[in-house]
């Protein structure tokens, strides 16, 4: 009797074993993000607008693995060359044309599917797992006023979306990181954008 317990306990580890490579084997460790980081290139201008600004944080709530979103948008003016000077933190004694009021939203939505999915799977013993892809949305969101003392010249709105499609055992840190990059980059490169093609009135605004 025993030994055909441990010939029932055997043969199960061997299937488990057996499923463990096929499920490895066949990419349940993949992840894709929709666009990907490093396709998302910083909009660059040839001449600044010729103003100083000074960053501030009016809000800032951040949820989903993204890291401070005030700091990559200041490394991505700084890039991007679209004012003179960019100064965040500000400090006293600087000398500014006028300022850039940020409210950001960070977030990742999960795949409305993601529990159905992981219970099949596991009920089926991994069996679908190669098949079955789980689909996220990190978002950003920002409102930025930019002011002249206490007058409002402008808001500005923009908002980045990253996709991320990954198998049951990707790397949620990677996945996370790369994701959250994306969605960032694409929402520092709307709001640049918009600020670049609105040089001309700007420049006027600010320095009135």
């Amino acid at each position: 009797m025993k030994s055909v317990h441990r010939m029932k306990a055997k043969n199960l580890l061997i299937q488990l074993v057996f499923l463990s490579v096929v499920v490895l084997a066949t990419g349940c460790a993949s992840f894709e993000v929709r666009p990907p980081a490093n396709s998302v290139a910083i909009p660059k201008l040839s001449k600044p607008i010729p103003v100083s600004v000074a960053m501030s944080q009016t809000d800032q709530k951040l949820a989903g693995g993204f890291s401070d979103l005030m700091i990559g948008f200041k490394r991505a003016l700084d890039e991007s060359g679209t004012f003179q000077t960019v100064y965040y933190p500000t400090r006293t004694g600087d000398q500014v044309d006028g300022a850039l009021q940020l409210r950001l939203t960070a977030k990742m939505k999960a795949d409305p599917a993601l529990f159905p999915k992981a219970f099949l799977t596991g009920f089926f013993m991994l069996i679908p797992a190669p098949a079955v892809r789980y689909n996220h949305k990190f978002e950003a969101e920002c409102a930025m006023d930019v002011m002249r003392g206490d007058t409002k010249v402008k808001t500005y709105t923009a908002k980045g979306t990253a996709i991320a499609s990954h198998k049951i055992f990707a790397s949620a840190s990677d996945i996370e990181a790369e994701a959250t990059s994306a969605a960032a980059k694409l929402l520092y490169n709307d709001l640049l954008l918009q600020l670049q093609k609105d040089g001309e009135f700007l420049s006027a605004e600010l320095k009135r």
